[in-house]
Formats: structure tokens, sequence, C-alpha cells
């Protein structure tokens, strides 16, 4: 439980330390990321943009939705002269971004695009199934990416490609089964996942090569669902699938894609970590990664990488396998009640966590980015149970306790029948 003491109480401590501001001496970034205020409403981004400045903020994620951006989201074919791997095609809407893009590079934010589904039909191996997230062609995600990277080059820093990978809501399917038997199956969606990524590392670096390219981004839970086709693997074998592992490590030749497999090439890896109802220390069962076991993703990755199977592109020969890949957790909330009465804590609760998590990442090294989701609440009603209410403000702009805390977080850490403990804050704000 989070501990906080009376002035008087510190001055016996035995062991205090103070962190860095962050964006100054300390290596791990702060970031928020919110398009609703980035991207929906023409008249938040500059301002927004400005006070994530003031408050100290590194980094901001937008995300591009496919369908948003692209032409002829509903049909089955690509419109005919549309060039996907040129910006300047006609039926490429890239306003709200370009606008998000110049407000956060004018406030010095780093920027980060994560592209997204829903995709276009005509974008599936198979668009007759109609489907937003039926197994993408991995062509056309690089040829979007290109564009994408093209037209923003050496203004964003960092590509993810796809969102939650291991979800069978955004790519599907993720199991494929030649029986009923649970034993038939493959995770096939880790393998399309696989010939996605290639695809569009290969095209963001063709475009910008100084650009990174982060692979992951995974939800941090496997969710069981009532058939192979609505369930979701957890980070840890989706991530052996992916790398043509089996569940010990040994080289995985025969499942789907496997075959003449060839290294991931990554400059890092992006996670999820969110926690539902737990506090951040506190781990969830099963194959999952949230803020209480970082360190068992990067054990997952080193593995991954010692074997050759993933490779550190920021290092040249040998070093691919051995220099560690840096960790960026591009999103994490904790949802309040009020306003969410079904997956929300208190608002003291959420103050606390967001506090802690941030203590907590910090003294993780291999740790980069810890990225809020979001600055306001999204609008909640009962037709909108599915919203996110994981701001720092409430959706009328009103400041929750996380809100007022948010420039300054402050945390002690005193272990359990330890006598020392670790006095740990910072201070947020802009640099100029």
């Amino acid at each position: 439980m989070p501990r906080f003491f009376g002035a008087a109480a510190l001055f016996v401590l035995l062991a205090v330390t103070f962190a860095a501001p962050a964006g100054a001496d300390s290596t791990l970034q702060i970031g928020i990321d919110d398009d609703g205020l980035m991207q929906r409403n023409p008249d938040t981004t500059a301002p927004f943009a400005a006070q994530w400045q003031q408050n100290g903020i590194d980094q901001s994620r937008l995300t591009l939705v496919w369908t948003r951006i692209a032409p002829a989201a509903n049909s089955t074919k690509m419109p005919a002269g549309f060039n996907p791997r040129d910006p300047n095609s006609p039926g490429y809407n890239w306003g709200d971004v370009d606008r998000a893009v110049a407000a956060l590079e004018a406030e010095g934010i780093d920027i980060s695009i994560l592209v997204a589904s829903p995709n276009p039909y005509w974008v599936s191996l198979v668009p007759s199934r109609r489907s937003n997230s039926y197994k993408p062609n991995p062509k056309a995600l690089g040829d979007f990416m290109y564009a994408v990277a093209t037209r923003y080059k050496g203004r964003v820093s960092s590509y993810l490609p796809m969102n939650e990978p291991n979800l069978w809501q955004y790519i599907t399917p993720q199991y494929s089964c030649s029986s009923k038997s649970a034993k038939s199956c493959t995770l096939s969606g880790a393998a399309i996942y696989r010939d996605l990524y290639r695809s569009a590392y290969s095209a963001v670096k063709a475009a910008d090569p100084a650009a990174s390219v982060w692979i992951g981004a995974l939800a941090p839970h496997g969710r069981a669902g009532t058939s192979p086709t609505a369930s979701s693997p957890g980070p840890r074998a989706f991530f052996q699938a992916m790398a043509c592992v089996k569940s010990n490590y040994a080289v995985d030749t025969k499942s789907p894609g496997c075959k003449g497999y060839k290294p991931l090439l990554t400059d890092g890896i992006a996670h999820h970590p969110h926690t539902v109802m737990l506090a951040p220390t506190q781990r969830d069962p099963g194959d999952a990664i949230t803020t209480a076991n970082i360190p068992a993703l990067t054990a997952i990755v080193d593995r991954l990488q010692s074997k050759g199977r993933v490779l550190n592109s920021t290092a040249a020969g040998a070093a691919q396998k051995t220099k560690h890949l840096d960790v960026f957790l591009d999103e994490y909330g904790v949802q309040t009640n009020p306003p969410d009465k079904l997956q929300g804590l208190s608002l003291k609760t959420q103050d606390e966590y967001y506090q802690q998590v941030a203590y907590m990442m910090w003294k993780n090294p291999r740790v980069k980015l810890l990225a809020f989701y979001l600055w306001y609440d999204e609008p909640y009603t009962a037709a909108k149970s599915w919203a996110w209410q994981s701001g720092v403000f409430f959706a009328n702009g009103k400041a929750k306790p996380s809100g007022t805390s948010f420039q300054h977080p402050f945390w002690v850490d005193l272990p359990k029948g330890s006598k020392s403990a670790t006095v740990w804050g910072q201070v947020r704000t802009t640099d100029t």
C-alpha cells in the first residue's frame, strides 16, 4: 500500500533519493496519449500541446486509424488510380494528423505514430469478408507506413505498426484450428503480425532511416473467449509464436511461416502494461505482463535476442544479439469512479498509483518511456461504457487529484521490515 509521511517523519529516513526532473537528466520520458484532444477537435490541438509542454511532457503518441486516413474504407477494392505509397495521392486525409504533428513539434514534444485498425476492407487478403481486421495484407501496411514515414520524415521519431496485435478485435484470426480440439490450434495472429511487422519495418526505414520502429505494443493480458476465433493470447505466448520458438524456446519450424525464419529487427519494445483494478505492484495471474512484472517482458525479449530470433537494430554485428533492447510503455492508464462504475477505482487511488508507477518505471533502467492514457476522460454514458476514464482531468476539464499532482509526483518507498526508505519526487515543468 502507498506510504505517505508527514514532514517530521522524513527527517529520520536513512536513505533519501530525489529524481532528476523529467526531460532533464532522467532517462525516463513522460508521455501523454490523447487523440481526442490532438486530432478530433481543431480548437484543442495547439492549446493542449502548449499545456503539455508546460507540464513537462516529453513525448506524445498519435494514433493513425487506417480507415480515417485511407480512402474507400468500406470498399473491397482499392480506388482506381490511388497510390498508397504516395502521401500526396488523392484520397488520403492527413488533415488531423498534420495539425497534431505541427502543434506538438512547435512545443518541442517528441512524437510517435501508432498505426491502428480498423482497416479498410480492401486491405485484407480476403476482402470479400468485408472485415476491418481479417488478415491484413503485409504489402498494404508497408505501403501505408511508407507514405506516413515519407510525409513526416524528420518530424516523427518512432513508429509502431499495429495496435495490440495480440487481441482478436484488431487482428483476426488469432488462432487457426484444424479441429474442435484446442490442441489443433496454432497462433496464427502472431504469424500474421510477424509478416505485417517485417513489411512495416522495411517501409519506414526506406522512407526515414533515422526513425525508430518498435515491435509489440501488445495488450497486457490474454483473453479467453467463447471460441478460438474470439480468444486472444497473452504476451509471452504471442512473442514466442511471433519469433517461431516453442514454449521452452526451442526453435519451431513447423508453425505457419516458421520454415526458413529470419530474425526480426527492431529498435525497441513497446508495451501497454495496464492493470485492471489492481495496484501497480500486484501481478495478474496467467500470461500477463503489467507494471508489476516488466522484468518478465525483458526476460522474454532477452531470451529471444540471445537466440538470434529478435535483433537490436540500434547495434551492429554480434552486439545485435547482446545489446539489450529498451522498453517503451506507450500506453498506461487507470480508470476512475467517478465516472466509471464498472472498472473505475477511486480518484485517490488513481492518483497514488500514477505516482507510484512513475517511481517504479524511473527505477527500471530498461524503461525509457512511460506514457499516460489519457489527459482528459472520454465522455462517459451508458451507451459508451467502453470509453476510457483514465484521464487526469474529467471530460469537463475539472482536475482529478492526479491532475493536481501531475507536475510534482512524490513517492516514499519503504519496504516491509526495512528501517530505511527511498524518498522520490519529480518536478515536471517546461525546459524553457
